[in-house]
């Protein structure tokens, strides 16, 4: 009798009950680290929008908060938003308030909705070449961190939060003694990946390796610095207006592109889906084997002025001396971060 009692008061249906999740570390092993940062960060900025504390909000009904919710995805559409940080934000709170799972009718309907409104760009891969001008045109504005980053992306098939989360000390230099005798190149570390915890990749490129290089060599790096100080929103932002600026806008290039690009860019020169799968850091190899397969259909779709071709293959053998060049004769014209403070989720993760 006590158990039946038990178990009713601990149903969905039951509003006054609430799960202490404030330090449940197993709890929050259930995700990814980056999936539990992307669920808080899409959160506070709902919190910031509904102007409550989260302890707060979940007092309210559910019928209160799922009206809150809707009216904020209907917010974030109007404005252009991302329909993945308005379904993150839907996850974050039954994550961090399991009760609602089955009490967010209205936001479920209208995330339903956008899903088929929303058209669906395929952002494609983009070429050596065409990389190669992007970097230069990056580090000819002051960009001169994600011109680097934009080779180091193609070269090692980066996703854009792997390439922002690179430390100092996650990078290891030729001959570095860590290694031993027997390591040559240079390797970065990728402490976080999407597929899981302390993945590397080697540099193959040696133009890659040098830009790299240098660009370490002339910052005074602290072991845990973070290399390249940008947010991938603003690096998502700069590609958009390199775009414009090359007559590109046309095409939607994203950060992604490098990686998509240097994925088929490697092979075209004959490496084997299994070996990119391995450099690139799949799991499934016919999700691997229809990443390459549509990445050739979509290079095919595009209409790239030959000119910026040619100038990007004159370019590719001398990129290092290029960049670095235009590292002393430029000025850094990089911009802070985004230092916005939301209301924080009062849970302690």
């Amino acid at each position: 009798m006590m158990s039946s009692q038990l178990d009713h008061d601990m149903t969905d249906d039951d509003t006054s009950f609430y799960y202490d999740t404030s330090s449940s570390t197993l709890r929050d092993a259930a995700l990814s680290k980056a999936t539990l940062l992307s669920y808080t960060n899409n959160l506070n900025k709902f919190l910031t929008h509904t102007r409550l504390p989260f302890l707060k909000l979940i007092k309210l009904s559910s019928t209160l908060i799922d009206q809150r919710l809707s009216q904020y995805i209907d917010n974030l559409f109007a404005r252009n938003g991302s329909y993945d940080y308005a379904s993150q934000t839907m996850f974050g709170l039954i994550f961090h308030c399991p009760r609602l799972r089955h009490q967010l009718g209205e936001s479920r309907l209208r995330l339903r909705g956008w899903k088929r409104l929303k058209q669906h760009k395929s952002h494609p891969p983009i070429t050596w070449e065409l990389t190669i001008v992007f970097a230069t045109t990056m580090a000819k504005w002051g960009r001169h961190a994600e011109a680097v980053a934009t080779l180091l992306a193609f070269d090692c098939f980066l996703r854009v939060g792997e390439l922002t989360r690179i430390r100092y000390h996650d990078v290891v230099m030729p001959h570095d003694p860590r290694m031993g005798s027997a390591h040559t190149g240079m390797v970065v570390r990728l402490a976080r990946a999407k597929t899981g915890l302390n993945q590397s990749v080697s540099l193959e490129n040696v133009q890659v390796q040098r830009v790299l290089h240098q660009y370490l060599l002339a910052h005074p790096f602290l072991d845990s610095d973070l290399i390249f100080p940008f947010t991938p929103s603003s690096f998502r932002a700069l590609i958009k207006d390199i775009s414009t600026s090359l007559g590109l806008g046309s095409i939607s290039y994203v950060p992604h592109s490098f990686r998509h690009g240097g994925a088929t860019h490697s092979h075209q020169r004959g490496a084997t889906i299994e070996q990119i799968m391995y450099r690139g850091r799949w799991v499934a190899l016919e999700s691997a084997r229809r990443y390459i397969q549509t990445a050739r259909a979509l290079l095919i779709m595009l209409t790239i002025p030959s000119n910026l071709n040619d100038i990007g293959r004159l370019l590719a053998p001398h990129i290092d001396v290029v960049l670095d060049h235009l590292y002393i004769t430029v000025p850094s014209s990089a911009p802070k971060r985004d230092r916005r403070v939301w209301f924080q989720v009062e849970i302690d993760l």
